[in-house]
């Protein structure tokens, strides 16, 4: 196993801030790589610091209420993000396959077409297991900041405002 795969792996199952401060500690050159690593890093651990804050904090059984409520209260709005990012998730499995054989590819206009639909999330975790589209600043920039955009969309619904 490359030792890529397995920090990301290590990452995603709740070792953000580790991965972080060592990639901030060890590899202090900054290259077209390793920022996409850090702003992926980052964003998994703003993710799992809301899980853990909604999990152990101050007000954790009136968050999990609300979360129960939003979800049955959305659930085709929910059931919809699920699966458009399952779909994404393969569809960039499929295309990193498809790299690797010398096969013909998906475009890139779908790929992100996927990602702007809402299925950015499911696109950010295939980009980062997969080590795929790393390398084009159009998924490097644009799929975090789509779901950057999806989780305002979400927090508007949750809220009312929309």
């Amino acid at each position: 196993m490359k030792p890529e795969v397995l920090l990301n792996i290590v990452t995603i199952a709740g070792g953000a801030f580790g991965t972080l401060v060592s990639e901030l500690l060890w590899d202090r050159k900054v290259n077209k790589i390793n920022a996409q690593s850090r702003i992926y890093t980052l964003v998994w651990l703003m993710i799992q610091f809301a899980i853990f804050w909604i999990i152990w904090g101050p007000n954790k059984d009136g968050a999990k209420m609300k979360i129960i409520s939003f979800l049955s209260e959305h659930f085709i709005m929910c059931t919809f993000y699920l699966f458009i990012n399952l779909l994404t998730f393969i569809v960039f499995g499929i295309d990193k396959i498809k790299a690797i054989l010398g096969k013909w590819r998906i475009k890139e206009i779908y790929l992100l077409g996927l990602c702007l639909l809402g299925g950015s999330a499911g696109g950010l975790l295939a980009m980062d297991i997969f080590n795929h589209k790393v390398k084009s600043s159009h998924f490097m920039f644009g799929v975090p900041i789509m779901l950057c955009a999806h989780l305002v969309i979400i927090s508007f619904v949750s809220i009312g405002i929309i």
